[in-house]
């Protein structure tokens, strides 16, 4: 079964003004789609922060699935 990774991303604010990209958390899962590893990544994300709605902790969910090399130096 594939391996992706999915990253909760909130965009912030610095004292000067300008936006900044911040990790929230992020996830390995693995799943058969992409679609069923963001969904379980979803929840755990809202486990592990004890909420309903990731919402509050993330603005964007970034994923990225392994490469064909990567592939084939895990297996």
């Amino acid at each position: 079964m594939p391996s992706f990774e999915v990253r909760f991303i909130k965009t912030v604010c610095d004292d000067t003004g300008h936006e900044h990209r911040a990790c929230q958390a992020t996830f390995t899962v693995e799943a058969p789609s992409l679609t069923d590893a963001v969904r379980r990544a979803e929840v755990d994300f809202c486990r592990q922060k004890q909420v309903h709605d990731w919402t509050i902790f993330a603005d964007a969910v970034e994923f990225r699935s392994p490469t064909a090399l990567e592939r084939a130096w895990a297996s």
